[in-house]
């Protein structure tokens, strides 16, 4: 069964609005020139053309700090995750409380009319298969939606769902983690899990394997219109940790059906076009969460994570053992474009089945910058990184700990057609911008029950979204102290589309009035609460829509929220092709 997509928000964006002027400015910046590389047979041309202006967006409130929890009486939301929105505008996002009740939940909601409708919370219990009435402890940052229905998934974790008798007669207990998905209005289903070693449920684990589970299913999972989710798990073979990209085809019932597991490529499987080695061949050492439009998914696979020398972005088809067809590689340059091979690849891909949209770097400058220890979030984390982690560093000044990281010296955001195989370099950071790198530190404290979890670390990552050739990037403008510290930093969103060479198009940045995007902060607030900080997804920008959370304080207050806006008044420059029918 395949849901129909309900009620579209577009016409309610196309109602009366509260017009919204953005008359910020940066008084400080100063105009300078982007560097450009040639693109084949197209004359070089700059993106960047001057310091982005400010634009004109109407934005609507999709839940913020004053909307109450959906079945926790009066508990009010207080942070959120980044939000997925598909083509008609509907909105999927993980939210918290914070103070007293506890809560936490996947939530959606399909127009600015209709109610926020709860996905699965704390007090939902994991679907079938659990005969242990297991309910959810914890989700991922963010779920995703399919692009034209109301498919949506997201990673959940949860005490074990199923105890069953092993051969030798003794109990055991399974399925710590996993990936589930909403049809639509129908029931929440398993789509994946570390059940692979319980009887009747082999369909779940590693395919190749006999009775072998995953371990863990990091980052959030991509799904299809058609029910197809693509994901990346980890898993163990005789005490060796591997990786790997995997789809399953689900349906509307129990357990998601039966089909099993398929592998697109793992650990195993040997980089492409790499020259034959008289030594172990070139292997995936590590992959990362893919981006899946159709039936094509898109991903990042490198020899080293670390300090990668071959591998980069690949392409395929959703079946078991594809062909895997590169977009860029490690080693070379962008095809189309005449530039220094890159050495660095984002992990955070967006795909709309046509382009890709992607952070890469080339050269081997680079530029140390500090990272300060997080001083909210989970208290597990923030205690392992205060001086427990040996690589934190304790500064008696601040009385906090840091640690050190490294961002490349040259890097941008580009855009590639994989109908024509060409790359357009959007923007790099010799110009306005100046950083494209982000950093969180996460993971799991090591505990007795998740032996298996990654151990928190520095992880950094561009945040970049796509569609029909436009492309939605976060940047930061800053120069760095000789403490390695950001100036003033500020942060801002912007929208360009370098095959109509047009200048960077400004949508929010840091130090706007807040209540330009959320009119509803209360009314003694009003004017005084900048905004501080906002999250983008790989998937919040589709058609004309986008989806973003925002934070917003000063030292007594604060407010935050999902907000959504259509960005279509602000495109210029006359559309691409058209991919495909959104509708």
């Amino acid at each position: 069964m395949r849901p129909q997509a309900l009620k579209s928000l577009s016409c309610i964006l196309g109602c009366t609005f509260l017009a919204i002027t953005l008359i910020f400015g940066v008084s400080n910046a100063q105009k300078r020139g982007q560097k450009t590389f040639e693109v084949a047979d197209q004359p070089a041309k700059a993106v960047e053309t001057d310091i982005p202006g400010p634009r004109f967006f109407q934005w609507q409130t999709v839940a913020n700090n004053g909307f109450t929890i959906p079945g926790t009486g009066n508990t009010k939301f207080s942070s959120y995750g980044q939000p997925s929105v598909n083509f008609d505008g509907s909105v999927v996002f993980r939210a918290r409380s914070t103070g007293g009740q506890r809560a936490t939940g996947i939530y959606y909601r399909t127009s600015l009319n209709s109610p926020i409708i709860t996905i699965a919370d704390l007090q939902t219990e994991v679907p079938y298969p659990n005969n242990l009435n297991s309910k959810f402890r914890e989700f991922s940052a963010f779920p995703r939606i399919a692009p034209n229905s109301l498919l949506m998934a997201t990673l959940g974790l949860h005490q074990p769902v199923y105890r069953f008798i092993l051969p030798d007669g003794t109990e055991t207990r399974s399925g710590t983690n996993g990936i589930y998905v909403k049809f639509g209005t129908d029931q929440l289903v398993t789509g994946a899990s570390k059940l692979g070693n319980v009887p009747d449920f082999e369909f779940y684990g590693v395919p190749g394997f006999k009775q072998l589970v995953f371990d863990v299913f990091p980052g959030a999972p991509s799904i299809t219109d058609d029910g197809d989710i693509v994901f990346k798990a980890n898993y163990t073979v005789d005490g060796v940790g591997k990786t790997g990209i995997f789809f399953r085809r689900l349906l509307s019932s129990q357990a998601g059906g039966f089909a099993s597991v398929e592998m697109i490529a793992s650990s195993d499987t040997e980089i492409p076009g790499l020259p034959p080695s008289a030594f172990a061949p070139a292997v995936f050492d590590s992959t990362s969460p893919p981006s899946a439009f159709g039936d094509r998914a898109v991903f990042l696979g490198l020899d080293n994570e670390d300090d990668p020398h071959a591998g980069g972005i690949y392409h395929a088809f959703i079946k078991a053992n594809a062909d895997l067809n590169p977009v860029v590689e490690i080693g070379k340059p962008v095809d189309g474009l005449k530039m220094p091979p890159l050495t660095r690849i984002g992990e955070a891909l967006a795909f709309d089945g046509r382009f890709v949209y992607f952070w890469a770097a080339w050269g081997d400058e680079w530029n140390t910058i500090r990272l300060n220890c997080p001083v909210d979030g989970n208290a597990e984390i923030r205690n392992f990184c205060n001086g427990v982690d040996p690589k934190s560093i304790y500064d008696p000044n601040t009385d906090s700990w840091y640690q050190y990281g490294r961002v490349p010296g040259n890097q941008g955001i580009f855009v590639y057609d994989l109908w024509t195989r060409t790359g357009y370099l959007a923007v790099d950071n010799s110009g306005y911008i100046k950083d494209f790198v982000y950093w969180t530190y996460s993971g799991h404290v090591p505990a007795p029950d998740e032996p298996d979890a990654e151990p928190p670390r520095w992880r950094s990552t561009a945040f970049v979204a796509g569609d029909n050739g436009w492309v939605v990037f976060k940047g930061r403008i800053s120069e760095l102290t000789g403490n390695k510290e950001y100036i003033n930093p500020m942060d801002g969103l912007y929208m360009a589309n370098p095959m109509v060479g047009d200048p960077l198009k400004t949508i929010i940045e840091t130090g706007m009035d807040g209540a330009l995007i959320d009119p509803s902060i209360p009314e003694a607030y009003r004017g005084t609460l900048p905004i501080l900080g906002f999250g983008l997804e790989r998937e919040a920008f589709r058609g004309n829509m986008l989806a973003i959370t925002a934070t917003m304080g000063n030292e007594e207050f604060s407010w935050g929220g999902i907000y959504l806006t259509n960005v279509g008044p602000n495109r210029t420059g006359g559309p691409i092709d058209t991919v495909r029918d959104h509708k």
